[in-house]
């Protein structure tokens, strides 16, 4: 039941996976990311961007659509950063309902903030202020459209990314160097790192990557 599975190939610009989750939430790191949940029942919700993992267990098996960031505003006409992390009802009923609004002609998305995001994932450790004045913005120009399009402040975006980046650089070595994967990743150092992974899922770096391998 539990698993992640590529977008219709119609939809992958504006959706970046469908997951099905039930029974006990394996560990897992924030999601910076507006979900379209469909619940057992078949209504729908939107649910805002995480900082920080949701742990616990379903009680029911639940499907998410996870939205790329810009999808909300520009394809639902909802700003990313009205979406609450509780929740709040969307219409239509079921799965194919929910890819069916998803379908609808949307407005571009905006393009500053898709520069500041590819920037951010090609620089992690640069300020923001940099990526602001690349794109032309001032921060609080680019705070105000990042909330809009992601629903996260450029900082808050920044550091689950950097999380995402260490998770697999980590994953991707034979044996991590953790001292080295924390500067690639763009923290300060490994304490940095460490002190970021406890606050965003109540572990270490190394515990979190040992208790994700084992959960699958």
């Amino acid at each position: 039941m539990n698993g992640d599975f590529a977008p219709p190939a119609d939809l992958a610009d504006r959706v970046g996976r469908v997951w099905r989750r039930a029974g006990e939430l394996p560990p897992a790191l924030p999601q910076p990311s507006v979900d379209l949940l469909v619940f057992a029942d078949g209504s729908l919700w939107l649910s805002g961007p995480e900082t920080e993992a949701r742990t616990g267990s379903l009680t029911e098996p639940l499907t998410g659509v996870r939205l790329r960031p810009g999808t909300c505003a520009s394809v639902l006409g909802i700003a990313a950063d009205e979406v609450p992390l509780a929740g709040m009802p969307f219409p239509g009923e079921g799965l194919d309902a929910g890819l069916r609004a998803l379908r609808a002609p949307g407005r571009p998305a905006d393009p500053a903030v898709a520069q500041v995001l590819k920037a951010m994932h090609a620089a992690p450790g640069a300020p923001v202020s940099r990526h602001a004045a690349e794109a032309g913005l001032s921060e609080r120009q680019l705070r105000r459209r990042f909330l809009v399009a992601v629903g996260l402040s450029p900082k808050a975006y920044a550091r689950v990314a950097r999380l995402h980046l260490a998770m697999a650089s980590a994953r991707s070595s034979p044996v991590p160097d953790w001292a080295e994967i924390a500067v690639r990743s763009g923290f300060y150092d490994q304490p940095h790192m460490i002190a970021e992974f406890r606050r965003a899922v109540g572990s270490s770096c190394v515990r979190f990557f040992q208790a994700s391998a084992v959960g699958g």
